[in-house]
């Protein structure tokens, strides 16, 4: 029998992390991987111990990973000497992954008055939403540098 990594308070708060994840588009495995990685007491995790601390198969397993490494939310290393590898979270990076978030809002927003451009007259709550929509992007593109601003000063 393989030694527990996590303790029972820390498999709940697993669950309502990855019920939390699943909410937000995340497949079951995935969101408790994830979950797993945030809450586990060491930082990187091998595949089987991931595996059995989930108690999930390993092609759940394989899944898990290799969507959540595809979309950037974990990473992997090995040892040198070693084959095993050892997953964790790409939490420490979360000032890059909030840029790429931001570019994509960007990019949403183009997109979206490109959309309101050649929209028919004929749906006109539609496409007062869609402005809606636009207007609320353009409005978080501008607010967002100045509100990191003001976060960096409070750290000072």
């Amino acid at each position: 029998m393989t030694k527990e990594i996590i303790t029972e308070k820390q498999r709940i708060l697993i669950e309502q992390l990855g019920v939390f994840y699943e909410h937000e588009g995340f497949h079951p495995a995935g969101a408790r991987v994830l979950a797993l990685l945030l809450i586990a007491d060491r930082n990187e995790l091998t595949f089987d111990e991931i595996k059995d601390a989930l108690n999930i198969s390993k092609s759940a397993t394989s899944t898990a990973i290799n969507l959540l490494l595809t979309t950037k939310r974990i990473e992997y290393f090995t040892n040198p000497g070693e084959r095993k590898r050892y997953f964790r979270t790409t939490i420490l990076n979360w000032k890059t992954h909030m840029k790429e978030k931001l570019e994509g809002i960007i990019t949403i927003q183009s997109l979206m008055k490109e959309i309101i451009e050649q929209r028919p007259a004929t749906t006109p709550e539609f496409n007062s939403s869609l402005k809606e929509i636009h207007s609320f992007m353009s409005f978080f593109h501008k607010e967002i540098p100045l509100l990191i601003e003001r976060w960096n000063e409070t750290k000072k």
